[in-house]
């Protein structure tokens, strides 16, 4: 896999931080980078932190992909959660209303914290 993964048995919550080589996350690398709808189904529990420490551009289509992960996660009673947004990549979410539905936060740490 091309990016971290690590799940935290205490706090029950998958983190997953795409690495350098997806600075950039246009459509055809989301499911590269680990953000595919069959992986987050296989989640158990259904907590997700997308650290995007490494990203410096989102497109249209991540912040489509963040819509259908977190209806995945929600229908199995679970959440997702961002960390690690730049000021491009929190300005995108919030212009598109996407940080009312999706908690961010500045650390992965403080996210993990929220789910767990």
């Amino acid at each position: 896999m091309t990016s971290e993964d690590r799940d935290s048995e205490r706090r029950a919550v998958t983190v997953l931080r795409p690495g350098e080589q997806f600075a950039s996350l246009f459509e055809n690398d989301l499911d590269d980078a680990g953000l595919s709808v069959d992986y987050v189904r296989t989640l158990e529990p259904p907590r997700l932190v997308l650290d995007l420490i490494n990203v410096r551009f989102i497109g249209s289509a991540f912040l489509g992909r963040c819509v259908l992960l977190q209806k995945t996660l929600r229908a199995r009673g679970g959440e997702l959660a961002l960390s690690g947004l730049n000021s491009f990549g929190a300005t995108a979410l919030s212009i598109a209303g996407l940080d009312q539905v999706i908690p961010v936060f500045a650390t992965c740490e403080q996210a993990v914290a929220s789910l767990g």
